[in-house]
């Protein structure tokens, strides 16, 4: 459960923000378009669906059946990449607080450990360091977003189908995420495919489907931490919807 409070230096004078470490309390994670080529050497890049808003949002998946972070070991990311959304996971922006910023006194990077927030009562440079990655990344996230609004436009999302199995026969269905149908991108006319092309929208596409070899990779992940192993039972999407 999250402590969310706008910064104080009488509250939090004493407080240290340690970068490296990274909850494991989670399954997907939300990234930005420029994310897209370093997080799919890692890991399985998704659509979710907002529930809010009905709009899809561009997700790593790092987690399978537990809601856990299968890159984590002892609070470390072991990855070539991290999105920057983990790393920044003890901080929001908050007009209300010092620098900008709202802390997450209960955040596992927020404690004694790290960098102090305040030297000698004064914000010290993280602060604007961090607030200015928040604001990066809400933007970047924000272009991912537009960017996936175009595959929605263009009638290319497909509900993945994600099934792991564990040794003792036992089904597990990830529910909830979406991929670019390949057929449907086969079958856009020539002008759409080159507009693509030219905005980026096309190699992106491609990164997201080729991506999702990484499935395998969490299921070893997995099996290198649980008794319970796991192996893929299907992977597929739907190109007739």
């Amino acid at each position: 459960m999250t402590q969310l409070r706008p910064l104080d230096r009488a509250d939090h004078g004493t407080l240290h923000f340690d970068p490296r470490v990274v909850g494991p309390a989670q399954r997907i994670v939300q990234i930005g378009v420029s994310e897209i080529a370093l997080a799919a050497a890692d890991m399985p890049l998704c659509l979710a669906k907002d529930a809010n808003t009905g709009r899809f949002n561009l997700v790593a998946l790092v987690g399978l059946v537990d809601p856990v972070n299968l890159f984590v070991e002892a609070q470390r990311f072991h990855a070539t990449y991290c999105p920057r959304a983990l790393q920044l996971t003890g901080f929001r922006l908050d007009a209300a607080g010092v620098a900008g910023l709202a802390v997450d006194e209960a955040d596992p990077a927020i404690g004694s450990a790290g960098e102090p927030l305040f030297h000698d009562g004064e914000p010290a440079p993280i602060l604007a360091n961090v607030a200015t990655a928040l604001q990066r990344l809400i933007a970047d996230i924000g272009a991912a977003r537009d960017l996936v609004d175009g595959y929605a436009t263009q009638r290319l999302i497909r509900p993945l189908h994600l099934v792991v199995q564990e040794d003792d026969g036992q089904d597990h269905v990830i529910d909830g995420l979406y991929t670019i149908g390949s057929e449907a991108l086969m079958q856009l006319p020539d002008a759409s495919v080159l507009q693509m092309h030219r905005s980026g929208a096309l190699a992106f596409a491609a990164l997201l489907a080729s991506s999702l070899v990484q499935v395998e990779r969490l299921c070893q992940l997995h099996n290198a931490r649980s008794p319970r192993g796991l192996r893929i039972a299907r992977l597929s999407h739907d190109d007739g919807l």
